[in-house]
């Protein structure tokens, strides 16, 4: 019967298996081979200084020189997903070895999702890459890099679906160079039409770690906004860059700060899924048609009881919750008895307790019976 599935179906169940099923499954079959190497070869991981490229049980070193899994054209045509980091090596060292990686981006047709961790941008890198993206939609993360002074994109527009942006440095202090800012707000600027997702991670101050949506108004294709900040103290940039998209849907934010950003009641009024911290949902969520929300980790267990005793002021039922309960497994009757109390009509909800990740789906129903 297995055989008699169509490709689609045969592609989600290999999904499902470990590495050496996948493996075996390509080699019991023609008629197996192609969902499952769909599957082998769906990512491809390039890291230095061992320039190790690896796919689901296969492994290859290719010194200073182009690893040959890449000069495989068979290999190339599967690949969905490629990440390529320097690992933190000086430009010198990475150059003469990651620049050719980008040379094949436009020989995965199937290439989807593309992840760059601290990669020394040359222009001629900048020009593949985003002639790669403007042929095809695809996920890209830029975690860490740097851009080449007065670079211009040529091309008129970036098709990107979700752009991952990632700013750190070793101190907090110190702002990345000009350069970085103008080059991330130009390829969002080119991708305004296509990006639905955007995510900013940054451990630097507010004046360059939420630099990028100063400069950036509206995206009318913007659904989705997580923004992840240490030590930021003005929220001027967020204010004014919320104000500018009220059609977001999804917002995440940690702001690991001991001051709450003031967000006015205006903003994000069509939100319906928060991810937030206790202290920060019981600031967020009143007044808006939330009806999902992610409480994650607290500093007490009081905060996170506040956070649940706020969810009925949501100005539309809470239907879906989730709770990153970490050093509170202990306090789990009491957290149920809260939710059952404030939250009537939920019909979902996920406990996480550390490494362990525990799935509950409630019925309103069960609801009127103690537990």
């Amino acid at each position: 019967m297995l055989y008699l599935l169509p490709n689609e179906l045969l592609v989600a169940i290999v999904e499902y298996c470990d590495q050496y099923t996948r493996k075996n499954l390509s080699l019991v079959s023609r008629r197996l081979r192609h969902p499952s190497q769909c599957v082998v070869f769906k990512t491809v991981y390039i890291r230095s200084p061992k320039f190790e490229t690896s796919v689901p049980r296969f492994a290859v070193e290719g010194g200073g020189h182009l690893p040959e899994v890449m000069q495989n054209d068979r290999l190339l045509s599967y690949i969905q997903t490629i990440v390529i980091s320097t690992g933190g090596a000086s430009h010198y060292e990475e150059m003469n070895t990651i620049e050719p990686l980008f040379t094949v981006l436009h020989q995965m047709p199937s290439l989807r999702d593309i992840r760059l961790v601290c990669i020394p941008f040359t222009t001629t890198m900048l020009d593949r890459l985003c002639k790669v993206l403007s042929t095809r939609l695809c996920n890209v993360e830029l975690w860490r890099c740097s851009y080449p002074a007065d670079y211009t994109i040529q091309q008129t527009a970036l098709k990107i679906h979700s752009l991952g942006l990632a700013l750190e440095r070793e101190s907090i202090d110190i702002a990345p160079p000009p350069t970085t800012t103008k080059a991330l707000v130009a390829i969002i600027e080119k991708s305004l039409s296509s990006i639905s997702s955007l995510s900013l991670i940054s451990r630097l101050s507010m004046s360059s770690g939420l630099g990028v949506l100063t400069y950036l108004g509206a995206m009318p294709r913007l659904a989705s906004l997580n923004i992840q900040l240490l030590f930021d103290r003005n929220d001027q940039g967020l204010r004014k860059f919320l104000a500018a998209n009220p059609q977001i849907v999804e917002f995440t934010l940690d702001w690991h700060f001991y001051e709450l950003p003031v967000l006015p009641p205006s903003t994000l009024p069509n939100v319906r899924t928060i991810r937030a911290s206790a202290e920060l949902i019981q600031h967020l969520l009143p007044g808006r048609p939330v009806t999902a929300v992610e409480i994650r980790k607290s500093s007490k267990f009081k905060i996170m009881v506040d956070g649940l005793r706020a969810l009925p002021r949501s100005a539309a039922p809470i239907v879906e919750l989730n709770l990153h309960l970490h050093h509170y497994r202990t306090h789990l009757d009491e957290i149920l008895d809260v939710v059952v109390k404030t939250v009537p009509r939920l019909e979902r909800m996920w406990l996480s307790f550390r490494a362990r990740v525990r799935s509950i789906l409630y019925f309103q129903p069960l609801f009127t019976t103690p537990f």
